[in-house]
């Protein structure tokens, strides 16, 4: 299996993803979002390019079947029923809803990988199930970041190279590219010390300015939950699982957070 991996989806080459696995990497926060509130019983993730779109679509709902939820800058969208903090979506307010979703870079990312032969999200929260879907699909696999408007970012690249060590822990032969070594050295750097790169990551940094530091703790739960979410259509379901178990006596299931506006 060859194993690729980018580091923000501008830098994705047209047809790149034919025929290949693809896996969504937003850390902070989309892709944890996404696992939890599938996770906590939502039906479905539309992901939406822009906040116009998402209020368009939800038209198309009887009243109370879909939620508008996304952000621009950390910070909920006026009109939105909820953020991009994964501790919003309990399963009291997702639970059977649709939610028409849109954010700064995860949502980009996710409709930019669309022409994979299959598409997952992952976060550390889910990278175990991750991993094993990729294996079961058995196509080479290329990892997207959705980084910060087209650059880098340390959590998103840790986390790919937590898939890479995974698929290593297979036994399967992988071949390497250089940016899927470069992010496996990186996640050896800070393995044991997932909170700490969310610490050290610029978006970490930016999310504790505006009060949301409790997300990095609950992004920063590895496995917490069996849920992996893949593209179906035009919407992301969940293919397997309630939640897992819970690490370091943390639970996203319930709880609330903050959300300024």
């Amino acid at each position: 299996m060859r194993v690729d991996l980018v580091f923000s989806p501008q830098a994705l080459a047209s047809g790149a993803l034919a025929g290949r696995t693809a896996l969504v990497i937003d850390v902070l926060r989309a892709s944890t979002t996404i696992v939890t509130a599938l996770a906590n019983g939502a039906r479905a993730i539309v992901p939406c390019l822009s906040p116009e779109e998402a209020r368009e679509r939800a038209q198309s709902f009887s009243s109370g079947e879909a939620v508008l939820g996304g952000e621009r800058g950390a910070r909920r969208l006026p009109g939105f029923a909820l953020g991009n903090s994964p501790l919003e979506y309990t399963g009291e307010r997702v639970k059977g809803k649709t939610i028409l979703f849109t954010t700064t870079n995860g949502t980009h990312a996710l409709l930019s990988a669309r022409e994979a032969a299959a598409l997952g999200i992952a976060g550390f929260v889910n990278v175990s199930a991750a991993a094993q879907w990729v294996l079961a699909a058995g196509r080479d696999l290329t990892m997207i970041c959705s980084g910060e408007m087209g650059g880098f970012c340390l959590e998103d690249t840790v986390c790919g190279g937590m898939v890479v060590t995974r698929l290593q822990e297979s036994g399967v032969p992988l071949t390497l590219s250089d940016a899927a070594l470069a992010a496996s050295l990186l996640s050896r750097h800070y393995e044991g010390r997932v909170r700490q790169a969310l610490e050290d990551s610029e978006w970490g940094r930016r999310l504790k300015l505006v009060e949301f530091e409790r997300d990095l703790e609950a992004s920063s739960q590895v496995d917490a939950f069996t849920a992996l979410p893949v593209l179906a259509g035009d919407e992301i379901v969940v293919l397997a699982g309630p939640p897992a178990r819970i690490l370091g006596g943390s639970c996203l299931q319930g709880r609330e957070t903050s959300n300024p506006s």
